[in-house]
């Protein structure tokens, strides 16, 4: 009997000291207390156990950061701490800043251990799943009033969420409280304004230039900031502050329709069409997956829907940082703004994480750093537009400056063009009057004489002279005929050559090897290169050059074939085509006039019009809106340059030739 009595009396010595040591925090002074070090968890696996019950459990675990992260878990959690109340004139409030949390339970207590919830405790409950006007405080964060008594308060709280089960918890008297709501309010409704004049500020520019890159930075914005509402709660507050079920679908919405319009912008930003097929194939299928989670997210359950997002996003960010950075060495001056705005961005997001893990302490920055970081980052990319539009305006002005030259230029092709015209027509048509003229004569001649002493002889002699005179129209005829097709054909339209989408190294590689027999090719080119432009008029122009090569090259320099080097490379805003020839090259004088009409260096036997490098100038000014220039190499041969704006881009886009000639004529 002696021995039960002693097994029942260390038994409660025991709970009475696992009791004893529960966290207790002494509230001594007014401010801002964090409680995690104070607080113990427990997980209840059954969802559903009684404040009664839980109260008397001894399998409670000790948290080691302000911040308490616990993660995902199909299970709710409870916590409680022990408010040791040493001041009376204050009035206190629990203060949870995490408001993607579904449904929270705060018990006050006057004891540890419960028996009757209703006579020994306060309940308050709150959470993104209750309509927002029960909150006691419009904020979007958690913020409960304690009727503290003098001595220990006990506290326990249960949390039920989807989503991450964090609990950024503390104590704060009122004047306190209202500081921090009254800068948190400030930073915020700032933060979303500057977000709302950045989206608009880009809309409009959109709106004046045209520019596809314009309006996906703009919808990047937007569905950011609409983010960041759902997020951060202020969407709860002042959108739907009555349809609490709207919260667990608005933030998977937001946040798929923001990597959406980030890959989107991306993409666009760095011209990654144009200089990779690969990469813009790779960021398609991570357009594409995101596209799927967004049709899917009504459907898939919010823990792990989350889970998949973060890890997409990740992915995505990454990727945007990481080929930012590789266009930035590669020389795009847009990249290097880009880069620095995710790596601003991404620093913000990692000290943000960090402070809510406990391993940065938490202040200002710390627990701003997710929105500080966006803005800047937001901010400087508003940059590199800008600078794309300052590019943009410097390029029109080149294009101008060009343009007038261009004019100059083709008046003086122009007056070639007439006069070599007349020559080449002159002797076809010289010839088919004197044809014209002996006929006159020998026709008159003929009638002159007398029928009856016509002898055979005569009449043979007629009908040759005859029959000379008309092949010699004939063939002065087929003559004009043709240098009339040939004239045509320098007459370059553009709908006769079709935009299309095609790979531009692919139409190199066929001209090579309809070429390969003729010519030796060396190439330096990427792997491809998507471009939607008019591949017949780029076939047109290879078709020319190579023809060109084949027919000057000279026979005594002891190769079998001629050799072509082709190098193609671009940059943000042009596409440049370097084509080099080892044959004998030319002169200073002859380069000069290398794209007037009816320039060549072999008329004679080879019967060459000099017409090709004309209709080459034509095409590439005409329908490319480019700029072709001719040198001498220092190992001899020639040089062909050919610039072109890149088809798709902003100043290809909103300022083309045909556009500035309009206003530079008018």
């Amino acid at each position: 009997m002696l021995s039960r009595i002693l097994i029942a009396g260390l038994a409660l010595f025991v709970i009475s000291l696992a009791h004893a040591e529960a966290p207790r925090f002494d509230l001594q002074q007014a401010g801002n207390h964090e409680l995690g070090q104070y607080i113990e968890y427990w997980q209840d696996t059954t969802t559903d156990t009684p404040l009664a019950k839980v109260s008397h459990l001894d399998q409670w675990q000790a948290t080691s950061s302000d911040n308490i992260n616990l993660g995902f878990s199909p299970s709710p959690f409870w916590f409680k701490t022990i408010i040791n109340q040493q001041t009376t004139d204050l009035d206190w409030f629990i203060r949870i800043t995490y408001p993607p949390l579904d449904r929270i339970e705060l018990y006050l207590c006057k004891q540890e251990v419960i028996s009757t919830i209703e006579s020994e405790c306060e309940l308050t409950r709150t959470g993104d799943r209750i309509p927002f006007d029960q909150r006691e405080r419009f904020n979007p964060n958690y913020i409960i009033a304690l009727d503290l008594q003098p001595g220990a308060n006990f506290l326990y709280i249960k949390v039920v969420t989807e989503g991450s089960y964090q609990l950024p918890i503390s104590i704060i008297d009122e004047q306190n409280l209202n500081e921090y709501l009254a800068i948190n309010n400030f930073f915020r409704g700032s933060y979303l304004t500057l977000m709302l004049v950045m989206m608009l500020y880009n809309f409009f520019i959109f709106i004046m230039t045209g520019s596809p890159t314009y309006i996906r930075y703009s919808g990047f914005v937007f569905t950011f900031a609409l983010f960041y509402l759902t997020y951060e709660g202020s969407g709860f507050q002042f959108i739907w502050p009555q349809w609490p079920a709207l919260n667990q679908y608005a933030m998977p919405i937001a946040f798929s329709l923001n990597l959406i319009c980030l890959i989107l912008f991306v993409v666009k930003f760095l011209n990654i069409k144009r200089t990779s097929l690969i990469t813009y194939n790779y960021f398609n299928i991570l357009l594409g997956l995101t596209a799927i989670a967004l049709f899917l997210s009504p459907v898939i359950p919010y823990k792990l829907f989350i889970t998949l997002m973060n890890i997409l996003s990740m992915i995505i960010t990454g990727s945007a940082f990481y080929f930012g950075l590789r266009y930035w060495r590669k020389g795009q001056s847009a990249a290097r703004l880009f880069t620095i705005a995710w790596a601003v961005f991404i620093i913000g997001v990692v000290t943000a994480n960090l402070r809510a893990l406990g391993v940065i302490p938490s202040n200002f920055f710390t627990e701003y750093g997710y929105q500080i970081g966006s803005f800047i980052e937001i901010l400087l990319l508003s940059l590199a537009l800008g600078e794309r539009i300052q590019r943009l305006q410097s390029e029109r002005m080149i294009v101008k400056q060009a343009l007038i030259q261009e004019k100059s230029d083709r008046m003086s092709a122009l007056q070639q063009l007439i006069i070599g015209v007349s020559h080449e027509m002159n002797s076809p048509i010289g010839n088919i009057g004197l044809s014209n003229s002996f006929l006159i004569d020998i026709h008159q001649d003929f009638q002159k004489k007398n029928l009856d002493s016509l002898s055979k002889a005569d009449l043979v002699e007629y009908l040759e002279q005859q029959q000379q005179a008309l092949d010699n129209i004939e063939s002065s005829t087929t003559t004009l005929t043709s240098l009339t097709q040939v004239f045509k054909s320098v007459a370059i339209k553009k709908r006769d050559h079709p935009a299309l989408e095609f790979d531009f190294i692919s139409l190199i590689q066929d001209r090579v090897l309809t070429f390969n027999e003729r010519l030796t090719f060396q190439l330096s080119v990427p792997e491809s290169l998507a471009l939607h432009s008019h591949p017949s008029a780029f076939a047109l122009v290879f078709n020319q050059l190579f023809e060109n090569t084949i027919a000057h090259f000279p026979k005594n320099m002891g190769l079998d074939k001629p050799q072509v080097s082709i190098a193609v490379m671009q940059d943000e805003f042009s596409l440049k085509i370097e084509i080099c020839d080892n044959g004998e090259g030319l002169d200073k004088a002859e380069l000069a006039q290398l794209f007037l009409p009816f320039f060549t260096t072999a008329r004679g036997s080879r019967k060459k019009m000099g017409l090709g490098m004309y209709q080459v100038k034509n095409i590439i000014s005409d329908i490319f809106d480019g700029t072709i220039e001719a040198s001498k190499p220092e190992n001899g041969g020639l040089q062909l340059t050919i610039t072109i704006p890149m088809p798709d881009n902003e100043l290809a886009d909103n300022y083309s030739v045909d556009k500035v000639l309009s206003n530079t004529l008018a």
